[in-house]
């Protein structure tokens, strides 16, 4: 079974990847990418070996060969500041995302066989009555909302939140709005079948850029207003990767609004910034990217919860084999694709 020597083996499983944007960014050139490395960070995994004395997933639960499980892909030191003080993993500078292609410990989920070492990588054991493709359809989308929205203050109830973007990401983040009993849920895309999706998953206000009488920002905020009434707009989630989106949020908010910046993972692109604004308006403004341990526990615990309210495995629209990767990588790159899935 066995096809390396990996000392202090946790596990070694058997993949399913979701295709993540962020995977054809690096493919695209648009972020520095070390070689030779495997890609793939959204996996989850059937179990074909334990290591020595390796009888429980990293919540206590008992695991076995056959079990399915969920897990992060980042490796953390678990010894720096950022590890033990800070307790902000996706901070850590002495970890890794990467995955080398010519070690034997290979974490990656573009792979037949991903092979998890101990003490690093968490993973965590799944409902085997749950449709697998519940899980992957939120990857690492989920497990990166909910890490941003800790570092937000969460969603309150009552309130309005745009998500610009209604990629896997923005459809997370409008899950997450809709469990928080949000009283205005706004999407804005240009792609009709994630416009459907993310009123699917609970938006009921959706803007289609391509509109000519929404084609602009003075139009999408003056009709948002007009929807949500005199409290405004006090949340805005920027989802959708798109450098420019960042001068709409910051515009389309109420006095003492907040913006969250989760989908612009890439690019180095500048943008108009009047801080006047945010100073005026008493603006809070957060970044967050990637996704700690706890974050992909609770993904997990969220969509065994939800799965039969919204709509995961609908979500997944196309399914590819390993040989096929670069044409997955190629379709979602290209938008053809809601969320495409690979397997051995």
């Amino acid at each position: 079974m066995s096809r390396f020597a990996v000392d202090n083996l946790q596990l070694r499983v058997e993949t399913r990847a979701g295709v993540c944007g962020t995977d054809t960014h690096f493919v695209q050139g648009d972020q520095p990418l070390p070689q030779p490395v495997v890609l793939g960070h959204e996996g989850l995994g059937r179990i074909v070996e334990l290591g020595e004395g390796v009888t429980t997933d990293h919540a206590s639960n008992p695991i076995a060969v056959g079990d399915v499980v969920y897990w992060n892909p980042i490796r953390p030191c678990n010894a720096c500041y950022d590890c033990t003080i800070s307790e902000d993993f996706t901070a850590c500078t002495n970890g890794t995302f990467w995955s080398p292609a010519n070690q034997a410990e290979v974490r990656a989920s573009y792979t037949e066989l991903a092979t998890l070492p101990l003490p690093y990588n968490s993973f965590y054991r799944i409902n085997p009555s749950v449709p697998l493709d519940s899980f992957i359809a939120m990857g690492c989308a989920l497990p990166t909302i909910l890490q941003a929205l800790d570092h937000l203050g969460g969603i309150l109830s009552a309130s309005t939140a745009v998500v610009q973007g209604a990629g896997p990401v923005g459809l997370a983040a409008i899950m997450m709005a809709k469990l928080a009993h949000a009283s205005h849920i706004v999407s804005i895309d240009r792609v009709d079948a994630q416009l459907q999706r993310a009123k699917d998953f609970g938006a009921a206000l959706l803007i289609d850029i391509r509109k000519p009488e929404l084609s602009t920002r003075e139009a999408r905020r003056s009709y948002t207003d007009s929807v949500v009434g005199a409290q405004g707009v006090g949340l805005v989630i920027e989802c959708s990767g798109n450098p420019a989106a960042f001068e709409e949020g910051i515009g389309m908010l109420a006095r003492s609004g907040k913006y969250l910046l989760v989908g612009t993972w890439a690019g180095n692109r500048n943008v108009p910034f009047c801080p006047f604004e945010v100073v005026q308006k008493a603006l809070t403004v957060v970044g967050s990217t990637f996704a700690s341990p706890k974050h992909y526990y609770r993904a997990a615990r969220l969509v065994e919860a939800n799965h039969e309210r919204f709509p995961l495995t609908q979500y997944v629209t196309h399914k590819y084999k390993l040989h096929d990767t670069e044409e997955a990588l190629r379709a979602v790159g290209a938008g053809e694709v809601v969320k495409a899935v690979i397997s051995p």
